[in-house]
């Protein structure tokens, strides 16, 4: 019976452990978010949007290079020599 109580108090001991370390972990983990969002700046809001159409804008063209690989051709099977005798000495 003192060893049942005593795998209960070990499991008890490791929930509460795991909980503290959880909680430690999501605080930090919450407290640099809202420091983050603090410190970023606002974004001012877009303007109405006007009834006019835009101009497309003119770009200049550029020039657009492709790399292109060399196809790798395979070794022909037909190209086997006759296998070399290999003489094994005592």
């Amino acid at each position: 019976m003192n060893l049942l109580a005593s795998t209960l108090w070990g499991g008890l001991y490791l929930v509460l452990l795991f909980g503290i370390c959880f909680g430690i972990v999501v605080g930090s983990k919450a407290i640099l978010l809202r420091r983050a969002r603090k410190n970023q700046p606002q974004v001012p809001e877009k303007p109405a949007v006007s009834t006019e159409p835009e101009k497309p804008k003119r770009t200049n063209p550029e020039k657009v290079y492709y790399i292109v690989e060399k196809k790798r051709t395979r070794k022909s099977n037909a190209k086997y020599s006759e296998p070399k005798k290999i003489k094994f000495e005592q």
